[in-house]
């Protein structure tokens, strides 16, 4: 099977790195555009579900979906696989879990509650669904931001490996240099 070099390596990095920053600033900035949200002001609210609509088509799904895309292809084209380390399995479970989570949950909630504003517009504000589904979102979102940064903390800490382990990770040119030098 054809694996990357190290140059395209430290691009599919890049590019990881990118996707989870769109991930991430997504879903941070759509939660906190509904912190002081209020409820009693129909234009506000109309208006914060109308971004946060933009924000998670164009910014988080991108973000989720390229993330994913990418967790394949280095699965199938490097040597890390998809579940060689335990803390790798238990990334892609967390990672495809929290974006269900925002697929199925979230953006579902999201989309209810804008149809009942451009429906019974300003009734809308006093309707216990629409009450009941944007607190729920904020809860499942704060769900979603904690799923997203365990994941994040699993990719840095890399539990459970030894040093044994790292040092074997090291790019073959350094290692080499390393013993030369010694």
């Amino acid at each position: 099977m054809y694996k990357f070099g190290s140059n395209v390596l430290k691009l599919l990095k890049m590019l990881h790195i990118v996707l989870i920053v769109l991930f991430l600033g997504g879903i941070l900035s759509s939660y906190a555009l509904t912190l002081n949200l209020n409820l009693s002001d129909f234009d506000q609210v109309y208006l914060t579900y109308k971004s946060l609509g933009i924000i998670s088509d164009d910014v988080v799904k991108i973000g989720a979906l390229g993330t994913i895309g990418l967790g394949l292809v280095y699965g199938f084209f490097t040597r890390w696989g998809f579940v060689k380390h335990k803390w790798l399995a238990v990334k892609w479970v967390v990672f495809i879990a929290q974006t269900f989570i925002g697929i199925l949950v979230v953006d579902k909630l999201r989309v209810a509650n804008m149809m009942l504003l451009e429906t019974h517009r300003v009734a809308t504000l006093s309707d216990p669904v629409f009450i009941d589904n944007h607190y729920l979102r904020q809860y499942v979102v704060i769900v979603q931001i904690i799923l997203t940064l365990t994941a994040l903390v699993l990719s840095v800490t890399k539990p459970g490996r030894t040093r044994s382990n790292a040092s074997e990770a090291k790019l073959p040119g350094i290692t080499q240099k390393a013993e030369t030098e010694a």
